[in-house]
């Protein structure tokens, strides 16, 4: 008898002990939908529903941050800050019930309601690498080959302020008055460039006008150059192409900011 009774408190703890990380945060994730109900008033009817029957997803972050130098001494710890989080469809808002624990979650316990808009994050040289890319595709093609091609179609360009003379009527359809007055608006706004560097050594420079931002940057001129004549034209470098997901430098977000004005 008493061999039985061990053998059952030992399948028991061997029974307990397997159960998976899936285990535990299923029972965190029911605790903070319960929680998320109790606390937040302002859900409609459809939205609760959508809490109740749809499975959120898991944020962690650690509690005292990582240091990527393993030579720093600092404070270390398991825990972690951990937020289930819910994305109803007509919110742009996320839902998220904030607690702290291990990443298993078994002694997750929600803390308080966080409800935060995230904006999605354009890299600045986006949308005039768009407009580059396009113009390539219908112009330059038949000049690169396809390790050219695939340069600028998947890699960031450098992004430069340069000081190029553009032609504003390329096409003779403007008088004189309509040219003083396309040539007092370029003086308004900041040259930038895009380049993308080729494998024979040329460089294919889309020129163009940006004010305030990049968003709003419109193409005036677009051809390969050598790298004198880039060199003579460049005011100053602003993104590389290992730096393309970033956003603009603040010395030229004040640039801008001051140009506007």
């Amino acid at each position: 008898m008493l061999k039985k009774i061990v053998f059952m408190l030992a399948l028991a703890v061997i029974i307990a002990g397997c159960r998976s990380n899936i285990y535990y945060q299923e029972l965190a994730v029911d605790r903070a939908r319960e929680f998320l109900l109790k606390n937040c008033e302002e859900l409609s009817s459809e939205e609760i529903n959508f809490i109740r029957f749809n499975t959120p997803v898991l944020l962690h972050a650690p509690v005292f941050g990582i240091s990527t130098d393993t030579r720093k001494e600092g404070l270390h710890s398991e825990l972690r800050q951990i937020c289930v989080a819910w994305l109803m469809p007509g919110r742009e808002e996320l839902f998220m019930v904030f607690g702290v624990s291990g990443a298993r979650m078994d002694f997750w316990e929600p803390n308080r309601v966080l409800i935060r808009t995230y904006p999605e994050h354009i890299p600045a040289i986006s949308p005039p690498a768009k407009i580059a890319r396009e113009y390539a595709k219908n112009n330059f093609y038949a000049d690169m080959d396809i390790k050219d091609i695939n340069q600028v179609r998947f890699w960031f360009p450098t992004l430069l302020r340069t000081s190029f003379k553009v032609n504003v009527d390329p096409e003779n359809k403007l008088n004189d008055e309509e040219i003083a007055q396309s040539l007092d608006e370029n003086l308004k706004q900041i040259q930038y460039s895009l380049v993308w560097k080729m494998s024979d050594g040329r460089n294919l420079v889309f020129v163009g006008l940006g004010r305030s931002s990049l968003r709003n940057w419109t193409l005036l001129m677009a051809e390969f150059m050598d790298d004198e004549t880039l060199k003579q034209n460049t005011v100053d470098v602003i993104i590389t192409p290992d730096r393309g997901l970033e956003s603009l430098p603040d010395k030229e977000l004040d640039r801008l900011a001051g140009w506007e004005e």
